[in-house]
């Protein structure tokens, strides 16, 4: 049975971060869904553990987001696929927002009361674009 294009983004954006962490030198679990608000667990050599949240859009409009875990070991990793999730030569924007800071980028919903949301026009060229570095500071 094939799942519709949003479960594609977010498995999709998930093994595509995990990928980058494992790249970069951590070791990295996926929960698959298993626990609420955590996508992936991350270890660093040095034995620090994080965890991160994985939301996934292949445009780039919104990513709604309801923030309940706040902890300065809790990320949120937003990526957009920029209308190319088909394309495999192009690459993800990815922008990695502590939960500690994620207010900072919140702003409602157009149209949808009660719902909050990180708009891709404000975030596309701020300091948490490919910010890696963020994540065990």
């Amino acid at each position: 049975m094939a799942r519709n294009k949003t479960q594609n983004t977010n498995l999709a954006s998930e093994f595509y971060v995990a990928s980058q962490l494992f790249r970069l030198g951590y070791m990295v679990t996926l929960t698959l869904g298993h626990t609420k608000e955590i996508d992936l667990i991350v270890a660093h050599p040095d034995g620090r553990t994080i965890t991160i949240d994985v939301k996934g859009l292949k445009d780039t409009t919104n990513w709604p987001l309801q923030p309940k875990l706040k902890s300065k070991n809790h990320f949120y990793v937003l990526v957009s696929y920029c209308n190319k999730f088909d394309d495999l030569h192009s690459q993800p924007a990815v922008f990695v927002i502590p939960s500690i800071k994620v207010e900072d980028v919140l702003s409602a919903w157009s149209g949808k009361p009660n719902v909050t949301c990180v708009a891709y026009r404000d975030i596309k060229d701020g300091k948490h674009k490919d910010a890696w570095e963020l994540l065990f500071k």
